[in-house]
């Protein structure tokens, strides 16, 4: 067995940590969902530059609202960076450890 998946069949037996998981799983599922939007507004941008518009959106309407969706990114990386901090040490310790 997988000693991820040990570590999370654990966890959810306690109900504290399956909170966390919880918490931890929706908000790792909005940071996929904000990438897929990364993907189709870098896509749009592209065929916008070629073509003159993209759904009604010019080059330029497309990367103003990159623009924007990069600042949330950011935030939200950052919020996600934080929340997996312990994670992160222990991995970072194995690598240079």
């Amino acid at each position: 067995m997988d000693p991820m998946a040990k570590a999370f069949e654990e966890a959810k037996k306690n109900p504290k940590m399956r909170k966390r998981l919880k918490i931890k799983a929706a908000f790792s599922l909005l940071l996929f969902v904000m990438f897929l939007g990364v993907i189709f507004i870098t896509i749009g941008t592209i065929i916008a530059s070629k073509t003159g518009s993209f759904l009604g959106m010019t080059q330029l309407d497309f990367l103003k609202l990159r623009a924007r969706y990069g600042i949330i990114m950011m935030f939200l990386i950052i919020i996600h960076l934080a929340m997996n901090r312990s994670i992160m040490k222990k991995e970072l310790e194995l690598l240079f450890g």
